[in-house]
């Protein structure tokens, strides 16, 4: 290869991932991932035409999603003044690992472009991507945050189809129009070069591209009718369901609960360092603040529900019985204005010996025995009907108290993977800041809790899909909570290791994905932000900036209709990746 062509080749990957990948949020710029392929494609057309090995295309692969990864991924480092070092090197060892995993479809591709053809490649290359993505999911070092769907997050028409086959749907339409277009310029770019090889002069040059460009469209023209009819389709299909799910007239069915958010806007490293008690004053503070403010501003509205607390706004084990006084303290206030309260803590499970224990486990010294302690990154809700009473044996957690374990830990941060097959390396890989270590929780559960009634509403049961953090990247797990019966999610963060980063807004509009897969109005509190209240279409109803200290609330309706992705769940990526499979099976077999 000449060094000509080399530097054009650099510039395409570089190119394709940069199309691909600033399309993410905060930039509305989606609309460039329906071209992001291509320039890869040009690539590696060139490469299977030169008969390049392997390790060339790996290469070329490597450095194209090197590119994407660093311009959508690159805050995951934090690049804070206060960001340990630990925090640093787990970045950018994603950064430079992720883009392998990004290079498995495209090989894939490849493979199949040598054995089956460029056509037939080009047509399974959707199917490719998306089980890819889909399989990114799966296990404790999934890390399925870059789905192309997540581009359209903006692109509201679009989004809509989200209710059908989830993010995966997005992700399959974005690469099967680069795959039409990519059709398209192969056959442009042979006809330019059967042009030259016929001899025709520059006089007629303009004529020449304009009858070619003719005869590609109509040589190719499955290709464009297809371009046509997914734009017209999904557009479609988004406007007919943005009329179904109007907020005025969803509220006017009367059905809904009154939903408070407070944002304290704790520092996340000086929060382990602080008073826990302070935090949770502060909390009923801004609460009770946005209490009078309702009553002064708002004279019929006399209630508020529930009001969410942030990912682990109660920083200390509030569930132990020697910490009974504190969690009687929040009992009496949710007693007092009839508010229940749904938080973040973290709860723990108690075991006799350490055979019985998790190797995630931590040994609680006693004066004539040890016992072993799971802690979990949980969340709870206290409603005004709770009563607690204390046990006379050490417990999980009071009995009446509704607590959810979260299920999907951030790899390392949170939970070294696969800890117990790998479990030499558990206090080596642990982060210092905070509880850390978590348990990895084994039950998915609503909180639930009934709205305060009032001269003119009815009180409703109101059942909560919580979602803890990461965890509201994972669709099949979010989609699970409405057929669990959750009429209204809720999201509870700490996206304060990544302020002044693209981090909280790329991580707030992943909830909008999921409003609109499951077609349910969603509450999102992050400590320091972004927190607000997201409809079933993805829009904002409002929402609070970074590093503010405010409450905030809202009238939400409560859904209970199931949409076709909350029913069927993953459809989409499992069929695409058994025909994967099958094709590439095939393409091995037809060589044999």
């Amino acid at each position: 290869m000449n060094t000509s062509q080399s530097r054009t080749n650099a510039l395409f990957l570089t190119l394709s991932g940069l199309l691909l990948g600033i399309g993410f949020a905060p930039l509305p710029l989606g609309f460039l991932a329906y071209f992001g392929f291509v320039p890869l494609l040009i690539v590696l057309e060139r490469s299977v035409s030169q008969e390049q090995g392997f390790l060339r295309i790996l290469r070329q692969l490597y450095w194209a999603f090197f590119v994407f990864h660093g311009v959508s991924n690159w805050w995951v480092s934090s690049w804070q003044r206060e960001a340990d070092p630990y925090l640093m090197i787990a970045g950018i060892t994603l950064w430079i690992g992720h883009p392998f995993f990004f290079a498995v479809p495209m090989l894939a591709y490849v493979r199949l472009r040598k054995r089956l053809g460029r056509g037939f490649a080009l047509a399974l290359l959707p199917l490719c991507w998306t089980a890819f993505e889909w399989a990114h999911s799966l296990g404790e070092f999934s890390y399925p945050w870059q789905a192309l769907g997540y581009t359209q997050v903006y692109n509201l028409p679009m989004l809509q189809s989200a209710d059908i086959a989830g993010v995966w749907g997005l992700t399959f339409v974005i690469v099967s129009v680069n795959a039409c277009l990519a059709h398209i310029l192969f056959a442009f770019s042979e006809g330019k070069i059967e042009r030259n090889i016929e001899g025709k002069t520059e006089e007629n040059a303009e004529e020449s591209f304009v009858v070619r460009f003719t005869k590609t469209l109509y040589l190719r023209r499955e290709s464009v009718v297809l371009l046509v009819w997914i734009f017209l389709i999904t557009i479609s299909y988004g406007a007919w369901r943005m009329r179904d799910f109007d907020h005025a007239e969803l509220l006017a069915r009367g059905q809904n609960v009154r939903m408070g958010i407070v944002q304290p806007s704790i520092n996340p490293w000086g929060k382990w360092r602080g008073s826990p008690n302070e935090q949770v004053l502060l909390h009923l503070h801004l609460q009770d603040s946005l209490r009078f403010t309702l009553q002064q501003q708002h004279p019929p509205i006399t209630r508020l529900d529930a009001v969410l607390w942030s990912e682990t706004a109660i920083p200390y084990r509030i569930l132990l019985p020697q910490n009974y006084p504190y969690l009687a303290m929040l009992h009496a206030w949710t007693d007092s204005t009839n508010t229940a309260i749904l938080t973040g803590l973290p709860s723990d499970i108690l075991y006799n010996s350490k055979k019985e224990a998790p190797i995630t486990a931590s040994v609680v010294p006693r004066l004539f025995d040890t016992l072993y302690m799971e802690s979990f990154n949980s969340a709870t809700v206290l409603t005004p009907t709770t009563r607690i009473t204390p046990d006379s044996v050490p417990s999980a957690f009071p009995s009446g108290i509704q607590i959810h374990r979260k299920m999907h830990l951030t790899p390392f941060a949170e939970r070294v993977p696969y800890a117990e097959a790998f479990s030499f390396a558990v206090k080596a890989l642990t982060w210092g800041v905070g509880i850390s270590g978590w348990g990895l929780g084994k039950e998915q559960k609503t909180l639930d809790f009934m709205t305060s009634p009032s001269h003119t509403t009815a009180s409703y049961a109101v059942s909560v899909g919580m979602i803890i953090c990461l965890e509201s990247i994972y669709p099949n797990f979010v989609r699970e909570y409405p057929l669990k019966g959750a009429n209204i999610l809720a999201i509870i963060t700490n996206d304060g290791w990544f302020n002044g980063t693209p981090g909280p807004e790329q991580h707030y509009m992943i909830g909008a994905m999921r409003s609109v897969e499951n077609r349910r109005y969603l509450a999102r509190c992050g400590n320091t932000g972004i927190s607000g209240f997201l409809t079933p279409t993805g829009t904002s109803l409002e929402r609070t900036a970074i590093n503010e200290q405010r409450a905030i609330s809202a009238e939400l309706p409560l859904l209970s209709q199931q949409t076709l992705y909350s029913r069927l769940g993953d459809w989409l990526p499992m069929l695409c990746a058994g025909i994967a499979v099958a094709m590439l099976l095939f393409s091995f077999k037809k060589t044999a």
